[in-house]
């Protein structure tokens, strides 16, 4: 990966990623380092990643319980209005017949 890096072109590298950089270190260690924090950075992304997901998700699912809270709350004033309208349908076929029975005035 940094076969033929000098160690100016690493240190420049770390420092551009922000990293404390000592001079004393050879390029091999300034090369291990930078992996290093290459490997933290990738776990950090994989991480908001992941925690994006698992929000989106979140989300995605209380959306599907609000919508099976408006089905459930449909179909309970469906039944409310259909159990009125029997009712009134009832209370018509009773008065209908009770004019009958008295003979209807």
């Amino acid at each position: 990966m940094f076969e033929n890096a000098t160690k100016e072109d690493l240190v420049t590298v770390l420092l551009e990623m922000r990293e404390t950089v000592d001079t004393d270190l050879g390029i091999m260690e300034l090369k291990q380092k930078l992996m290093l924090k290459e490997r933290r950075r990738n776990e950090e992304e994989y991480k908001k990643k992941e925690e994006l997901k698992k929000k989106a998700e979140e989300r995605r699912l209380e959306r599907i319980q609000e919508l099976e809270l408006a089905r459930i709350e449909a179909a309970r004033w469906k039944a409310e209005k259909e159990a009125r309208i029997r009712e009134a349908r009832h209370k018509e076929v009773k008065v209908a017949r009770l004019k009958a029975h008295t003979g209807g005035s």
